[in-house]
């Protein structure tokens, strides 16, 4: 029986942390310019309303009350959390499952290497049952709650208004 060599582990960590690092700045940039697009928009619309009048005609309309909600929250619902914990839970959960499943059918892991499989395996499915079951919980706590409106729309889904 071969024995599995932990050497192949270092890069294949150091290549996961590598593109790990670079989704987050990727992200960080992408949501640091879509809000400086946004703050720029919105400055505009400001500078281009010149009397208090023009103000409330303004916010009257449907365009206007999106204009307010989206300067004063960042999302609409819990609905995206929601999602993002149960497609995280899901992909975790099937990825702890393949790795009890490889390891269950690979004749050639040693028993060290098997036992930290295992470990490895049952944090990564423990922590996807965790998603999941956090998104179960935040969904009917948001249900019972009534934030869950069905009419509503995220506020990024929305087309910007025209001026």
């Amino acid at each position: 029986m071969e024995r599995f060599d932990w050497g192949l582990l270092i890069p294949l960590g150091g290549m996961v942390m590598t593109g790990w690092v670079f989704y987050a700045f990727v992200d960080a940039f992408r949501q640091w310019y879509k809000h400086r697009v946004m703050g720029q928009f919105q400055a505009k619309l400001l500078d281009r309303i010149t009397s208090v009048n023009e103000l409330g005609a303004f916010l009257s309309t449907e365009a206007g009350s999106r204009f307010m909600e989206s300067m004063t929250s960042e999302a609409a619902g819990p609905h995206l959390r929601i999602l993002r914990a149960t497609q995280s839970g899901v992909v975790l959960s099937v990825l702890g499952l393949a790795l009890f499943i490889w390891n269950w059918l690979s004749p050639t892991i040693s028993g060290d290497a098997a036992n930290a499989f295992y470990a490895v395996a049952t944090i990564v499915l423990a922590l996807g049952i965790g998603f999941i079951l956090s998104a179960t919980l935040s969904y009917r706590l948001s249900k019972q709650m009534g934030l869950l409106d069905t009419d509503r729309r995220q506020v990024s889904d929305r087309p910007l208004p025209t001026v």
